[in-house]
């Protein structure tokens, strides 16, 4: 195992915090200028709170400086869970 170590920079963080504040308020924005319960608010808002998550498990858990092995294991999950997203919405669609 290499001691292998990262400092990842201030200037990092903190255009990762702007970001997520940044998609908050469009959150925000979007839930008001589409009504708050349609389906294309609930779209929105869902997409919007992925680009977050993925935002936050890559900076601020460091999975930007991890072996690519991990990086595939967690685009394979993501790929895994969106497709029970949309299989799950399809079956509720054509109820």
């Amino acid at each position: 195992m290499s001691n292998h170590t990262h400092k990842p920079k201030y200037s990092t963080d903190l255009l990762t915090f702007l970001m997520l504040m940044a998609l908050t308020a469009l959150t925000i924005w979007a839930s008001f200028a589409t009504g708050g319960t349609t389906v294309l608010a609930v779209s929105v808002a869902m997409a919007i709170a992925t680009t977050k998550a993925f935002l936050v498990i890559r900076n601020f858990m460091h999975v930007k400086y991890d072996h690519v092995i991990y990086k595939i294991f967690i685009g394979l999950v993501s790929l895994l869970f969106l497709s029970f997203i949309l299989i799950l919405a399809l079956d509720y669609a054509y109820r």
